[in-house]
């Protein structure tokens, strides 16, 4: 141990600087804390005073004790901040599932597309029209002769029709169709000339008829094709709801961790740059000392320099990841969001066949390739059936009173059977090219969607195998990386005491401190990185809604009724 009762008098006026760059209310409790973990560095510090006796503490023209950069920030009162907002990731999620523009697009889609289902599912519903009319005209005529004949003649003639009429047609699986007529019409005819006269005629009647398509049209595959197709889009349309939600919870999982990665980075930072601190103070200690150069002290000040920008950088990143959660959460971008979800780690593994089975059921990209191809073999079914010999069996009855006055009223009755066929027979030219054209393209199109159904499967399987490795490969990241902290922070408490011993230069503690630092930066991110895979295999697996507890809705009512009214029953239930 140096004798520093001789070394006092001239270490005087450094050790004056030191205690000018030295707090000591702050300090105080510092010193007490560093007093039980390292007693050497606690007697020198105490010694050191002893020799320069009890000295008054000079500020630099700042006002900064320590001699570093300090950043003071405003209080939120001063800001006007709004109240901070406390959300877990659960909380975050239900809040924009409640506000989300996006979803709610999605969902005034929905009732266009159930209004457009309810049309395709009522094509066997009867439809039902009254049509009343009415329309008046009145026509003039005037014929003049020459100067030694008659007088000119004047007439006009006064028109009016009224009527309604009642139909209802009816279309049946087998392709038939039946329809219904009620005809109530009466007209009216006045003149007006030399010889004045009025007519008046009606009709009330009704008509029955029926079509049965024999070939071409006919049958119930071909005509309940098209309630098939409008099943298999709302499949399709409910799927891609379905996605449209977890998409938007996936981006609020996203945006919610990379704020919590970046508050951590922070605290790290904050940390950080306490070390570099209390490093600084105790390199200046040891230099007063003579235990270390006085060069050594610029190394500290750079080091505290950096950790300061990191800082800075730190609250930038937090900042940022801060307002992209406020607008995925669709709040105002003055609002403040406190998280209190933790970086913990809860680990799942997954298993390739389960995942892959719940895939094959859920994926909306391989379901739709397969609905596709079912759509591909209707299409080629229709045009084979259109390509059939036009033949139909027709028929119709009709039944009335004919009104004439003066004339006498009569009644008039009407009926018909028979079957009407047309053979196509395209021999050259563009009629021919017509009538392959359909045929050839809907063979194509059945190929190409077979084609695609398999390249959807293996493109589904690899994304799955894909999505589970990933996920075990992300574990063993997170125990890695635990493994590396713990191993670098019992590094560093040995590098603190070599350093205090004089064992280590200045320049291997800060590295130290750096790796550190970097190794608690790993673990937490090997965490949120193993959460987001396991987060990225659940959209895959279309299980999103499953693991948060969200209860799948295809259809809102109150949007519903807000744009049908009393009309929401048009809609397929």
């Amino acid at each position: 141990m140096p004798d520093f009762s001789r070394r006092a008098n001239w270490a005087l006026l450094p050790l004056l600087l030191f205690l000018a760059l030295w707090p000591s209310s702050a300090k105080a409790r510092d010193l007490t804390r560093d007093a039980e973990r390292n007693p050497g560095l606690h007697l020198l510090r105490s010694q050191l005073q002893a020799a320069t006796g009890s000295q008054g503490e000079i500020q630099d023209e700042t006002g900064n004790l320590s001699g570093a950069t300090q950043y003071v920030l405003p209080s939120p009162a001063q800001l006007g901040l709004p109240e901070v907002l406390e959300l877990n990731l659960t909380e975050a999620i239900h809040l924009a599932l409640r506000q989300n523009r996006e979803i709610e697009s999605a969902y005034l889609g929905r009732v266009l597309q159930k209004f457009s289902l309810g049309k395709d599912m009522s094509k066997f519903w009867p439809n039902l029209e009254i049509s009343p009319r009415t329309d008046a005209s009145v026509a003039g005529s005037s014929t003049k002769f020459v100067a030694d004949g008659p007088e000119a003649e004047r007439s006009r003639t006064e028109t009016v029709n009224a009527g309604i009429i009642t139909s209802v047609t009816q279309k049946v699986p087998t392709g038939a169709e039946l329809s219904f007529a009620w005809d109530n019409t009466i007209t009216g005819i006045r003149t007006h000339s030399d010889g004045r006269s009025s007519r008046e005629s009606g009709l009330t009647g009704w008509a029955v008829g029926f079509r049965q398509p024999l070939l071409k049209g006919g049958g119930t595959r071909y005509n309940t094709a098209s309630l098939v197709r409008a099943a298999m889009q709302e499949e399709d349309n409910v799927r891609a709801l379905r996605d449209t939600l977890i998409g938007t919870i996936n981006g609020v999982i996203s945006d919610y961790r990379a704020m919590m990665r970046a508050k951590q980075r922070l605290e790290l930072a904050e940390d950080s740059l306490g070390k570099a601190r209390k490093h600084l103070e105790d390199t200046r200690v040891l230099i007063a000392a003579g235990r270390r150069a006085a060069s050594e002290s610029l190394q500290a000040e750079a080091d505290l320099a950096q950790k300061e920008l990191d800082l800075e950088n730190a609250r930038q990143e937090l900042d940022n990841a801060q307002l992209n959660l406020v607008r995925r959460l669709e709040l105002d971008s003055g609002s403040a969001i406190a998280l209190t979800e933790p970086i913990e780690l809860r680990t799942i593994t997954p298993v390739y066949e389960e995942c892959l089975e719940l895939a094959l059921e859920r994926n909306q990209s391989y379901l739709a390739a397969k609905n596709a191809l079912e759509l591909a073999r209707m299409n080629l079914d229709d045009v084979l059936n259109q390509r059939r010999w036009d033949l139909d069996l027709e028929g119709a009855y009709s039944d009335g009173w004919r009104h004439r006055h003066p004339d006498p009223s009569s009644r008039e009755d009407e009926w018909r059977v028979g079957v009407s066929l047309k053979i196509p027979l395209p021999i050259f030219g563009d009629p021919k090219y017509d009538r392959e054209q359909p045929l050839l393209s809907a063979r194509i199109a059945l190929r190409r969607a077979e084609m695609a159904l398999i390249t959807a499967r293996e493109n589904l399987e690899k994304s799955v195998r894909q999505r589970v490795l990933a996920v075990i490969s992300s574990l063993k990241q997170v125990e890695l990386a635990r493994r590396t902290y713990d191993l670098s922070e019992q590094t560093y408490h040995f590098s603190e005491l070599k350093y205090q011993l004089g064992q280590m230069s200045n320049t291997n503690f800060i590295t130290e401190q750096d790796r550190l630092r970097n190794a608690r930066n790993s673990f937490n991110d090997s965490i949120i990185n193993y959460q987001n895979s396991l987060t990225e295999l659940d959209a895959l697996l279309a299980t999103t809604l499953d693991t948060w507890d969200i209860a799948f809705v295809p259809e809102r009512a109150d949007l519903e009724e807000q744009y049908l009214g009393r009309n929401v029953w048009l809609l397929d239930r």
